[in-house]
């Protein structure tokens, strides 16, 4: 199987590469290439960051993909990261943000979940916390319904991976509709309409690096969570009928009597929760 590890780096998240690095040479199996997508370093400072790779990261194929002169946004850059990966030919992905860390097991789980499920397009795995505490208070095993993250999100571009030969070039091109801030949750929700499911696996965590300039920030925000589910279900609605529905719901919601949920399981924008009676 031709499987590349693949991360977007930039500047603001310099003072943790090396850290990513490390975590990437201490991988129990390096039968992998490490894809490097450069957004923002000029070219004098990513020959620096290609030294620090290349003294740091040992017995792995390294890659390196130069797209800064596109300007492109977040979302861009992802939808890029996936293009590049395509056109290389690798079968499948496995995807960590630049200011996150993974554990030891990460690559080899995910090479023995694509080789076992061939059913499943992608596999997501637990966060934790520097301290070792869970993110996400569950999990479920599976994703096989959309109303699994219509309402809330735990599937993250740095805690996925995605059998990249299910990806059409039509697919991926018609991902720019969804260039938002919140491309992640865009892309799983795609993925699970048009293409197909998701498992669960263990023994793969992702060391998430929680601190406010996340996009899902590190407060509990109603406001800003209504203004993220504004515009994802519009973006959705412009494909999908369910997506109306949730649109047209959330319109319907008095922004003034929200509270905060008590059954919240550590899932991003799930405070709001609609009835959903919507049959798919």
């Amino acid at each position: 199987m031709k499987l590349a590890l693949s991360t977007v780096i930039y500047k603001q998240a310099h003072p943790y590469l090396q850290d990513l690095l490390t975590s990437v040479d201490n991988q129990s199996n390096k039968d992998f290439d490490l894809l490097i997508i450069n957004d923002n370093y000029t070219k004098d400072e990513l020959e620096e960051v290609e030294k620090q790779i290349q003294n740091t990261v040992h017995g792995i194929n390294i890659h390196i993909e130069d797209i800064s002169n596109k300007k492109l946004s977040i979302a861009g850059t992802r939808i890029e990261m996936l293009k590049i990966a395509k056109n290389l030919g690798y079968e499948s992905l496995v995807l960590v943000d630049a200011d996150d860390t993974i554990a030891p097991s990460r690559i080899a789980t995910y090479k023995q979940a694509f080789e076992l499920d061939k059913d499943k397009v992608f596999f997501y795995n637990k966060f934790v916390t520097e301290k070792g505490e869970d993110v996400f208070k569950t999990l479920p095993k599976t994703v096989e319904n959309i109303k699994d993250i219509s309402q809330a999100n735990f599937l993250g571009l740095s805690n996925t991976g995605i059998r990249i030969t299910s990806l059409s070039e039509e697919f991926l091109d018609s991902l720019k509709e969804g260039a938002v801030a919140v491309f992640d949750w865009y892309l799983f929700s795609r993925i699970i309409l048009d293409i197909g499911k998701g498992a669960c696996v263990e023994n793969a965590d992702t060391i998430y690096r929680i601190y406010e300039d996340n996009t899902a920030g590190t407060t509990r925000d109603l406001s800003k969570e209504y203004a993220v589910k504004d515009t994802h279900y519009s973006n959705l609605a412009k494909r999908y009928d369910y997506f109306k529905y949730l649109e047209s719901k959330l319109s319907e919601v008095d922004k003034t009597t929200l509270k905060l949920s008590n059954n919240h399981q550590g899932y991003w924008w799930s405070d709001i929760q609609m009835e959903d009676s919507y049959e798919i």
